[in-house]
């Protein structure tokens, strides 16, 4: 890759192992790529920027790969812009054109987990599960372009002892309302049978044992809907209640706590000490009751993962989740959990509507369900604007905009884009499309496309290093305004560069192919 070119030029000229940036510039007078590393220099020397980057500059220009630059030049208060020159350019698109599949990036060769959407085996998924859904698969397929082995997780929160599985108990037991729907109704006059030879046997725990058995079909309910509606396919559904309780993790968590001095009984509870390791104050783990809290449950589902061998962990949170980060990196710490654990969380999510405004809330029972939201608009659509916007902010989904078929709406208008490179590939009377022996693209609007093209090496490198998937969907959308640009400005068909250019068309298709099936939409050869 070009940027890797560049950033090793500087690295090796400034004799310095220090951070730096080197990014796109907005504006094409500032060339293609820009460096601020004689701006980190000299705050570490105290010397003139300026004058740290005219030595880079000469040093740079002194080494035989410096050849790939038609010049680089000095602007603002220090930073570093070059300008790649044209043979450079079509010799990088040369290679790329030689790829089958999107580039393979090397990463440590060791098992990484991604555990999303998680629900609470009470209900089905809403809107805001959306956004953590589709994030957490188009993730995953993007570190699938790594060494990585990537497994993806649901755990499902259905311990018998769980406060909330006893709450949906009591409603199933006709006691209580929580979590009550029309669906939730119909799955409980479906199971009457089982829930009145439940009723019978009188077990110690009766609210905990007829929750669970509702949660069951809940569970097999949004699976279904996880993996037929959603098209996401889990490596591991982990049960609270078969994969932990039943397995003594519980307890055996409790031990090692215990164990190491880091609990407390105060008040009839036990109590961990975590503020001792970063947190804001102690947690309870095991109430008055001898009920284990969330807390624990969630120690134990660490300690087992870290059990089954992964050396890096990423998990998708909710808002409403936010505030427990803490508490478990204090865990982390006290138990000195030598696993690499990111957690990222997934921001509020408002529907808009014409002109209304609409704001989820499950207290007030105002809860839109994602399968509404894929019947109105589609799964395509549902994805894109579930993906267009970074994770940790908040985001306003545009019903009325998802479901136009016109160039406003980003998703047609790429996924148009698309259909109109193949159509063009159709019409093409070259029979096989080939690479010639040497590319003779001399037209702005070529070079700007294939610059584009090459663009995607840094686009995906950056995703699979901070996780902003979004910069996909940004990129994505720019690569078919670029197209469009070219194919209104220079002559395809017919032309006497017909078959380099016909070239060019089948190449920007197949980079926006890959990057769409890679974010989970479809690309469609006619609309």
């Amino acid at each position: 890759m070009i940027r890797d070119k560049i950033r090793e030029l500087l690295k090796k000229n400034a004799e310095a192992e220090t951070n730096f940036s080197l990014e796109k510039p907005e504006r094409a007078e500032f060339g293609d790529y820009a460096a601020n590393l004689a701006l980190v220099l000299a705050k570490e020397r105290k010397e003139n920027p300026r004058k740290i980057a005219e030595d880079l500059i000469g040093k740079i220009k002194g080494n035989r790969e410096a050849d790939i630059f038609e010049k680089i030049e000095i602007a603002g208060p220090g930073f570093i812009n070059f300008f790649l020159n044209k043979d450079a350019v079509l010799e990088e698109f040369k290679k790329l054109s030689k790829l089958k599949t999107l580039l393979k990036f090397k990463t440590p060769k060791s098992k990484i987990q991604i555990e999303f959407i998680s629900v609470n085996p009470t209900g089905e998924l809403h809107i805001g599960h959306g956004r953590g859904a589709f994030y957490g698969e188009a993730l995953s397929q993007v570190l699938k372009l790594t060494d990585y082995k990537v497994e993806k997780e649901y755990f499902i929160n259905d311990s018998k002892e769980s406060s909330q599985i006893k709450e949906l108990g009591k409603t199933v037991l006709d006691e209580g309302t929580s979590y009550l729907t029309e669906n939730l109704k119909s799955q409980i006059s479906k199971l009457k049978t089982k829930i009145k030879n439940l009723k019978l046997e009188k077990p110690k725990n009766l609210y905990g044992e007829a929750g669970y058995l509702i949660a069951e079909e809940i569970q097999k309910d949004n699976k279904k809907f996880i993996e037929k509606e959603l098209g996401i396919k889990f490596n591991n559904w982990i049960s609270e209640e078969k994969n932990l309780r039943q397995k003594n993790y519980f307890n055996k968590i409790l031990e090692i706590l215990k164990n190491k001095n880091l609990v407390y009984k105060k008040q009839g509870a036990f109590w961990l000490k975590t503020s001792q390791f970063g947190d804001d104050e102690d947690r309870v783990i095991v109430r008055t009751s001898g009920e284990p809290t969330y807390f624990l449950s969630d120690i134990a589902y660490h300690f087992q993962k870290i059990e089954r061998g992964y050396k890096k962990i990423i998990e998708i949170w909710g808002a409403d989740h936010q505030g427990h980060q803490k508490r478990l990196f204090a865990v982390k710490k006290a138990l000195d959990w030598q696993v690499d654990m990111e957690i990222l969380i997934s921001q509020v999510v408002t529907i808009k509507k014409g002109e209304e405004i609409k704001k989820m809330s499950k207290r007030k029972g105002e809860v839109i369900l994602l399968k509404d939201l894929l019947a109105e608009v589609g799964k395509d659509a549902a994805r894109w604007f579930y993906l267009q916007k970074s994770l940790d902010t908040h985001m306003e989904f545009d019903i009325e905009l998802a479901k136009k078929r016109e160039e406003k709406n980003p998703v047609y208008y790429v996924q148009y884009g698309h259909a109109r490179m193949a159509s063009i590939l159709r019409k093409a009377k070259s029979g096989k499309i080939s690479p010639p022996a040497t590319f003779t693209f001399a037209e702005d609007a070529e070079i700007l496309l294939i610059k584009k093209i090459l663009e995607v090496f840094d686009v995906l490198e950056d995703a699979i290093k901070d996780y902003q998937v979004h910069r996909i969907l940004s990129y994505i959308y720019e690569l078919v305004y670029v197209f469009s640009v070219f194919y209104r400005d220079i002559r395809v068909l017919d032309s006497k560069q017909e078959r380099e250019r016909l070239f060019l068309v089948k190449e920007t298709k197949k980079i926006l192919a890959n990057l769409l099936r890679l974010i989970g939409v479809a690309a469609p050869e006619r609309m």
